[in-house]
């Protein structure tokens, strides 16, 4: 019995005490098992087997190497348990698949028993059941809800996605970058096509010894497998390495087919050990944060623990091979969460002079609000250059602008010193990494206007270029469809973000066959590096926030660069007023109206010199316009001009300006003296007459030379076009502030490249003649501070003007 004695040497060597104290009961009975008439003594030593069988069974059923794949019958109606190699021991097949009870049963058990024998995060399982359409993974759900079981196909292009996921697990076994295991399960294939079972005999071939074990259920001829052909109610197990009792090439015993466990024990089960996988994967927000801050060297890239999947820790760097990131999940789906403990990571990994983030929110949220100083709470994150909160469009384009143009200067410094690469670069000069985020990055894009379109040219622009000069962008969306300004460019564009991020209810960012995000939890994330590719997810567990743990890091890193000043801040929902302004903001001579939507978020206005038609026109019904006009002539007082003010509305604050009656202000036109500024309130309520315009058209034209300027506020357009003598008139009044008047009835006065200016509340566009060459600058205008103002003011914030960095 030259291959029995084989298969008890292997069992003796592959098991532990218990099994090779039941395999030495076993070759006493041996083959004479089963010949007749029965010997009193083989009885006996059938007794003796049964005894070490159920002496031994737990101690067998903790060894990840053998499985019970059911029970060999002996005489008497007594059983002993049938133990096969599994694991990086061998597959396991059948001949026929999961629609017969008892194989199903066997792939619960099998999924159940490799879990439970492996350490947490150690196993890896893809399911394929295609013919039940995932009935027999229904009671190991909450292993699913886990991450543990990773996918379960259910037709035939997902199976061959789950086939990819394993090919993936060899080769990353081979190129030494994964330990752990995979356990690929085929419950039914159906009407599989040829090429399918093929790959999956080529993984059977390789898997054993490269981390993939394959259960093959209705696969008779997988490669290198112990196979279960079914014979009725009974079993017989070909190929039976190490089997306790055996002859030739099949067991010798006839083999009953697992019983299905009791529904509540396998549910019990499942849910102990999903919740152990759950425990074993989840990072604390402590946890991304490492021991030695600011350690990290940014010249290769840079590189931030996110969280752990079944194969470990889960890190995702930015560097040449995934230089940009595209980010999708549903709202309340953790995308704010996610985007924190990646940021939060980087700040704690890289210093300020070798990382530089730039932020922007486009729809309502406080995501950015952790890395600015509020009244609440002065710390902040000194990394942090820019932060856009609510933020308008034009800032993003803005933003984007910044960054292209210091693409430009590295590319100078570059060529200066005869480097092509980031890497190069820094062995000359430390410039830092430049990460940029745009949450809900849709709304910067949405429509066909200039913004969008010259959004869509600058993101070209840095997707392409910016892993050479170390520029990444993050750009993250509840969905990337339906965006008409990408209509030509989207592939251009999203070819470049390698790294996709999938969190809950991600539709677009992954593949179209790669349903990944359909499967995962809140609190998981499906990472691929290669654009969305299906079977090259990994499926990782990120921690929730900490308050505590963000304060303390903001502490400590202000403590470390206190030299390092906030970061500008734009608020994209609130006013701003003129004494939130800088000291060195207000000169002599110059009007300012508020605050540029830019990167500096300069304040804005216009200077009033001697050139021909320096005065300004506050346009539109909108009842800021009399408060920006006020901040106006403050500014001009505030630095010693001389103002006379009339007021046609009845509501201007007119301060410390010598007042002019309006019936007395035509007359008053002709006198007045040099150096004074003219202000005026509602002027289109002066219903001037013939003599009366002239009167100002002569202002208008002879003023400026002599220090003579005005400042009106025209709430009617036809009025101020028909008072300063139409296109006659045009160049006598170079700057306006253009309020609640949209481009299509501007753009006859201030030309065609205005028709598409669209006003809303809050916003205004600043022209200046003499200045701008191309459509304006939007401006958030000036408004009273116990004014209602383009905006609610929202408790416990600080003014933009506090964040500015020297």
């Amino acid at each position: 019995m030259p291959g029995f004695q084989t298969a008890l040497a292997n069992a003796a060597a592959g098991c532990d005490a218990a099994a090779a104290r039941l395999a030495a009961a076993a070759h006493r009975l041996g083959d004479a098992a089963f010949q007749t008439p029965v010997d009193p003594g083989l009885l006996a030593a059938e007794r003796q087997i049964a005894d070490a069988a159920a002496a031994s069974a737990q101690q067998l059923r903790t060894d990840p190497e053998l499985l019970q794949a059911g029970h060999v019958i002996l005489h008497e109606g007594r059983t002993v348990p049938l133990m096969v190699p599994f694991g990086e021991r061998g597959h396991l097949a059948t001949s026929v698949d999961a629609r017969v009870d008892g194989v199903a049963a066997l792939v619960r058990t099998a999924v159940l028993h490799a879990v439970a024998t492996r350490e947490p995060g150690g196993l890896r399982v893809v399911g394929i059941d295609t013919a039940t359409l995932g009935a027999s993974f229904a009671p190991l759900r909450p292993l699913a809800d886990a991450g543990v079981i990773e996918a379960v196909a259910t037709d035939a292009r997902a199976a061959a996605d789950a086939v990819a996921m394993a090919e993936a697990q060899v080769s990353e076994h081979i190129a030494g970058r994964r330990r752990d295991r995979m356990l690929l399960v085929v419950a039914s294939l159906g009407e599989a096509p040829r090429p399918l079972v093929e790959r999956i005999d080529a993984l059977a071939r390789s898997g054993l010894a490269h981390g993939v074990t394959v259960l093959g259920c209705g696969l008779p001829q997988l490669p290198q497998a112990a196979v279960m052909h079914a014979v009725g109610d009974r079993v017989e197990l070909a190929h039976p390495p190490a089997a306790p009792l055996g002859r030739g090439e099949r067991l010798a015993a006839p083999v009953a087919w697992p019983q299905a466990p009791e529904a509540s024990y396998m549910a019990g089960e499942a849910l102990r050990l999903a919740e152990r996988a759950k425990a074993a994967a989840t990072l604390t927000f402590d946890d991304l944060i490492p021991d030695r801050p600011e350690s990290g060297d940014p010249a290769r890239g840079l590189e931030v623990l996110i969280g752990r999947d079944a194969a470990g820790e889960v890190r995702l760097r930015f560097d040449d091979a995934t230089p940009h990131w595209l980010v999708g999940g549903r709202t309340g789906g953790g995308k704010t969460v996610f985007l924190l403990d990646v940021l939060y990571g980087l700040a704690s990994r890289y210093a300020p002079s070798d990382l530089a983030l730039f932020l922007l929110d486009f729809k309502e949220g406080v995501s950015f609000t952790e890395f600015i100083p509020t009244e609440r709470d002065r710390t902040f994150i000194p990394h942090a250059r820019a932060v856009g909160v609510e933020s308008d469009r034009e800032y993003g384009l803005a933003v984007l602008t910044s960054l292209n143009e210091e693409m430009t200067r590295r590319s100078t410094v570059m060529k200066r010193h005869g480097v092509a690469s980031f890497s190069g670069l820094r062995e000359h000069e430390a410039y830092p990494r430049i990460v940029c985020v745009a949450d809900e990055f849709q709304v910067l894009l949405a429509g066909n206007d200039r913004v969008a379109s010259e959004a869509v040219a600058l993101l070209e622009n840095l997707a392409r270029k910016g892993r050479s000069y170390g520029v990444h962008l993050v750009l993250a969306s509840q969905t990337i469809s339906g965006i008409e300004a990408l209509w030509a460019k989207k592939d251009s564009i999203f070819g470049q973000f390698p790294m996709r991020v999938a969190l809950p209810g991600a539709r677009t960012v992954l593949d179209h066959n790669n349903d990944a995000a359909t499967r995962i939890s809140l609190g998981q994330v499906v990472v691929n590096p290669e654009g969305g590719t299906a079977g090259a997810d990994r499926i990782a567990r990120f921690p929730d926030t900490d308050p505590g743990v963000m304060l303390r890091l903001r502490e400590q890193l202000g403590a470390a660069h206190a030299g390092v000043g906030a970061p500008r801040v734009f608020y994209g929902y609130r006013p701003v007023h003129l004494d939130e302004t800088l000291p060195g903001e207000r000169r002599p001579g110059r009007a300012l109206v508020g605050r540029e939507v830019s990167l500096r978020l300069d304040a804005a206005g216009v200077d009033l010199d001697r050139r021909p038609g320096r005065h300004l026109a506050v346009l539109g019904s909108d009842p800021v316009g009399g408060e920006a006009l006020e901040a106006a002539v403050a500014s001009l007082a505030g630095n010693g001009a001389r103002v006379r003010a009339v007021d046609f509305t009845g509501t201007a604050a007119l301060g410390a300006a010598e007042r002019i009656a309006p019936e007395s202000f035509v007359a008053a036109l002709a006198e007045v003296p040099d150096d004074t500024i003219v202000a005026a309130w509602g002027l289109d309520a002066a219903a001037f007459d013939t003599k009366a315009q002239q009167a100002l058209r002569a202002l208008l034209r002879t003023g400026p030379a002599r220090g003579v300027h005005l400042l009106a506020w025209w709430r009617n357009f036809r009025r101020f076009t028909d008072d300063i003598g139409g296109s006659a008139g045009r160049e006598d009044v170079a700057c306006a502030l253009v309020l609640n008047l949209p481009g299509g009835e501007i753009m006859s006065h201030f030309g065609t490249q205005f028709q598409h200016w669209n006003p809303r509340s809050g916003r205004a566009l600043l022209v200046d003649r003499h200045a701008d060459t191309g459509s304006g600058r939007l401006v958030v205008p000036f408004s009273r501070p116990d004014g209602p103002g383009p905006g609610p003011q929202r408790s416990g914030e600080t003014t933009p003007m506090e964040r500015t960095r020297p």
